[in-house]
C-alpha cells in the first residue's frame, strides 16, 4: 500500500471509529431504556446490566458498522476535497477514481468482518443474552413479591405474603388457577420461589402449611397438611412479555434457519418457509451492503459543495434508502414474487450500481469533480 493509500485509509478509520463508537453507545441507551423495567428491577446487579449489554454487542454492531463505514468514507474523502487535496491530486495526474481502490479495500474487510459477526457470532451473543435476561426476570419476579400487598404477575396464581425479605416470605397464602376445574388455596408459614434451569420454569417452595383443593361442579372438597411442597410453576407471558430477546430470530444460526424452512416446505406452510429463508438472507445481505457503501461514499464525498453537512445529509438518506429497499425485499419474499436469495441482495444490487455510475460519472468529469 502506497503513501496515498496510507494516508487516505487514517482519514477513512478515523471517523468510522468515532461514527462506530458514538453509535454504538446510542443503541447501547436505547436498549437499556427500553429494557427499563427489567434491567433496573429489584433482582438486577451492575454485573448482570455489563454482561447482557456485552452480549447485546455483536447484534447492535450489524446495524452500526455500515453506517458509520459510509460516514468515514464520505467525511474522509470530504476532508481531502475541501483541502483540495483532491485537485493536487488530479494535477499530478491521478484520476479521481483512484480514490476509490482504498475504500472498497476496506469495504471488503468490514463487510467480512460484519458477516463474520452476523453469521458466526450474533446468534450465540443473542441466546447468553436471552438467557441472562430469563435469570434478571426470574429474579425480579423472586424480589417483586412485597409484605402485604397481592402479587398476580405469574398467570394463574395471585400470592400474599405478610412479610417478605430478601425473596423470603412469612404466612403466605397462594391462589393457583392453573386448573380452572380445580383451583386450590395452599397456607404457610414460609415460602420462596427458586429459578429452574434456564427456561421459563420456577419452583415455589412452601413450608409449614396446608391446601384446600375443591372440584368445580361437585361438593368433592379436599384439604391436607404438608411439611415442606414444592411447585413447578411456569411463568409464561410474565417471562416472554418482559424479555425482548425471547422471540427473536437473530438467536438462530443459518443451519437452524435452514432446517426451519425445509421443515415448513414439508408441512406446506410455504409462507413461514420464505419467512425463515428471508431471515436467512437478510443475514447475508446487511453486511454486504458496505461494499456498495463504499462505491458511493467517495464521490458524494468529493462533492464540495454542499460541505459536509450534504456529505451528512447523503449518509443518512442513503441508510433510509437501504431499509427501504431491504424491507421491500422481504415483503417480495414473503409474497413469493422473487426468491429471497436475489430479493435480500437487491438493496446492494441496487445501491452497488447507483455506486459505480457514480464512480464513472466522477472519471469522465475527472479533477473537475471535485472543484
Amino acid at each position: 500500500m502506497g503513501l496515498i493509500d496510507r494516508y487516505l485509509a487514517r482519514e477513512i478509520l478515523l471517523p468510522f471509529a468515532a461514527a462506530l463508537l458514538f453509535l454504538t453507545q446510542i443503541l447501547l441507551a436505547t436498549q437499556i431504556l427500553g429494557q427499563a423495567d427489567v434491567l433496573f428491577g429489584s433482582g438486577v446487579s451492575l454485573v448482570d446490566v455489563g454482561l447482557v449489554m456485552l452480549s447485546l454487542m455483536p447484534h447492535l454492531l450489524g446495524y452500526v458498522i455500515p453506517v458509520a463505514f459510509l460516514l468515514g468514507v464520505v467525511l474522509g474523502v470530504g476532508r481531502l476535497a475541501e483541502d483540495r487535496e483532491v485537485v493536487a491530486l488530479g494535477a499530478a495526474g491521478l484520476s479521481p477514481v483512484r480514490l476509490v481502490r482504498v475504500p472498497l479495500l476496506l469495504g471488503l474487510v468490514v463487510a467480512a468482518l460484519g458477516a463474520w459477526l452476523s453469521l458466526s457470532v450474533e446468534p450465540a451473543s443473542i441466546r447468553a443474552a436471552r438467557l441472562r435476561l430469563n435469570e434478571v426476570v426470574k429474579r425480579n419476579v423472586t424480589n417483586d413479591v412485597r409484605g402485604g400487598t397481592f402479587y398476580d404477575q405469574i398467570p394463574g396464581y395471585t400470592i400474599y405474603a405478610e412479610r417478605a425479605r430478601g425473596g423470603r416470605w412469612e404466612n403466605v397464602l397462594i391462589q393457583d388457577r392453573s386448573n380452572p376445574d380445580a383451583p386450590m388455596l395452599a397456607l404457610s408459614h414460609r415460602g420462596r420461589l427458586e429459578p429452574v434451569g434456564a427456561g421459563q420454569d420456577m419452583r415455589l417452595v412452601l413450608e409449614q402449611g396446608e391446601v384446600h383443593r375443591e372440584e368445580v361442579g361437585t361438593a368433592d372438597y379436599a384439604s391436607a397438611a404438608f411439611g415442606k411442597a414444592e411447585i413447578l410453576v411456569g411463568l409464561g407471558t410474565a417471562l416472554s412479555d418482559r424479555n425482548v430477546l425471547a422471540k427473536s430470530s437473530r438467536e438462530a444460526t443459518v443451519s437452524d434457519l435452514r432446517a426451519r424452512a425445509a421443515a415448513a416446505r414439508e408441512k406446506g406452510d410455504v409462507v413461514e418457509a420464505r419467512r425463515q429463508e428471508g431471515y436467512l438472507h437478510r443475514k447475508l445481505s446487511a453486511p454486504l451492503v458496505v461494499v456498495a457503501f463504499a462505491l458511493l461514499g467517495v464521490p458524494l464525498g468529493a462533492e464540495r459543495r454542499g460541505g459536509r453537512a450534504f456529505g451528512m445529509g447523503a449518509t443518512f438518506l442513503l441508510v433510509v434508502v437501504h431499509y427501504l429497499l431491504l424491507r421491500g425485499g422481504e415483503v417480495l419474499t414473503q409474497l413469493g414474487h422473487l426468491p429471497a436469495a436475489f430479493a435480500l441482495q437487491l438493496p446492494n444490487l441496487v445501491l452497488g450500481a447507483a455506486g459505480i455510475g457514480l464512480v464513472l460519472l466522477m472519471a469522465r468529469r475527472g479533477p473537475e469533480a471535485v472543484r
